[in-house]
């Protein structure tokens, strides 16, 4: 049940804002190609996912949990400073490929870490698109496994 709820949060909420950026025309396409149609969806999703990690902290959820979703959104916060401050369009793709695959080798096996194999998929597809460069999907791919790594040993 913690798992559908997070996966709401975290996924299905911004997908969905998304769609509806779409239907509004506020967003282009479900890529989100265009750099300053990434902001105000980066609010949303750090307003879905934070409303989320209070409910489990509120809820007693599982420790796991907690620093899963907590993870997710340090290091959706690392990336929408460097997307927002900097702005560069970095792989949220590809930081988060990483990030789950790498909080999933420390939570449950090393195994998880053959996950990475998705990461470089989805670099590759990215930049195959011209949606990102090669730079913008390998700093998105560090970031998210260093940044969602190091948050979910600090916080379980």
């Amino acid at each position: 049940g913690w798992g559908v709820f997070v996966a709401v949060c975290a996924g299905v909420i911004p997908m969905g804002a998304i769609l509806l950026g779409m239907r509004r025309s506020r967003i282009g396409d479900h890529h989100v190609t265009t750099l300053d149609e990434r902001h105000a969806l980066i609010v949303v999703i750090l307003l879905a996912t934070t409303g989320g990690l209070v409910t489990l902290v509120v809820a007693d959820a599982p420790q796991e949990m907690v620093g899963f979703t907590a993870a997710g959104l340090i290091t959706l916060v690392a990336a929408a400073v460097v997307t927002s401050i900097f702005r560069w369009k970095i792989s949220f793709h590809t930081g988060v490929a990483a990030g789950v695959s790498v909080v999933l080798a420390l939570a449950l096996s090393p195994w998880w870490l053959a996950g990475l194999v998705l990461t470089v998929l989805s670099g590759w597809s990215r930049v195959h698109l011209d949606h990102h460069t090669i730079g913008q999907v390998t700093v998105g791919a560090v970031l998210g496994a260093l940044t969602a790594g190091v948050s979910y040993v600090l916080i379980v």
